[in-house]
């Protein structure tokens, strides 16, 4: 092949390349974006502080009262709708001889509760929730789900303060008054404690020989098991308000954070 025809081939490739180059389907730069979205839980997390849940009912007498204090508070990032209380037992011992049950003897306590409001360090009572209610039958309405059990407290009850699982929800209830401390908010700070009291009942009733029909129940013992259940408020459709800066929703730190 000749110079010259070298040459021209040479030439063609090189325009050809420049073509390819120059193309406008072929791009020499780029540019993409990738967007992160980044989706985190809050957490509910309440503290009951006494120094333990269980109430050990022992060496008592037909009279006696013991008051126990619970104290609750949010720890979590979420704010806590309800507080659910569910008693159960463990550790029953009855005298040699004699033949109740754990239900039986559970059956000659009462217990009251009210809840009191611990903001600013000044304790004041808010709600009166239940008022001397046996205690056998706060077990099997909140352990067993037993109906009859819970017909009886129903009547004890105001019925906001009672859920459909047979718990008794324990928190902060002031509705109109104080909304936004309803059940145990993140924001504001709260505080609340349940006070309890429980009555060995007096019965002065006796049997045909003369004896108290209470008994019986001489040197019976049982621990009680108080468990509490915080549950979460409903979702919420969150808005460009509900956010800070970061996407942190400050709005679920508060009561009442749901769609109406």
């Amino acid at each position: 092949m000749g110079m010259k025809k070298k040459l021209s081939l040479g030439v063609a490739s090189a325009a050809l390349g420049l073509a390819l180059v120059g193309g406008g389907t072929w791009a020499a730069f780029n540019d993409i974006k990738t967007t992160e979205a980044t989706f985190a839980s809050g957490t509910l997390d309440l503290s009951a502080k006494e120094n333990s849940a269980n109430v050990s009912l022992s060496n008592l007498k037909p009279g006696d009262k013991l008051t126990k204090d619970f104290e609750f508070k949010n720890n979590g990032t979420l704010a806590i709708k309800e507080v659910l209380m569910a008693l159960n037992y463990s550790g029953f011992n009855t005298a040699k001889g004699a033949n109740d049950s754990p239900e039986d003897f559970l059956s000659q306590f009462q217990i009251t509760l009210l809840t009191v409001g611990k903001e600013g360090g000044n304790g004041y009572p808010k709600n009166i929730i239940l008022k001397a209610a046996n205690l056998k039958d706060l077990y099997l309405m909140s352990a067993k789900q037993d109906k009859t059990a819970a017909e009886k407290i129903g009547q004890l009850i105001d019925s906001k303060f009672l859920s459909e699982s047979g718990k008794i929800n324990v928190a902060t209830i002031n509705g109109k008054t104080a909304p936004e401390y309803d059940g145990v908010p993140k924001t504001p700070v709260d505080y609340d404690q349940v006070q309890m009291v429980i009555e060995f009942k007096n019965d002065n009733a006796k049997d045909a020989n003369g004896q108290m029909v209470q008994n019986k129940y001489q040197g019976n013992s049982i621990q009680l098991n108080f468990s509490f259940e915080a549950t979460q408020w409903n979702g919420l459709t969150i808005k460009k308000e509900h956010t800070d800066k970061d996407g942190y929703i400050k709005e679920n730190e508060k009561a009442h954070s749901e769609d109406k």
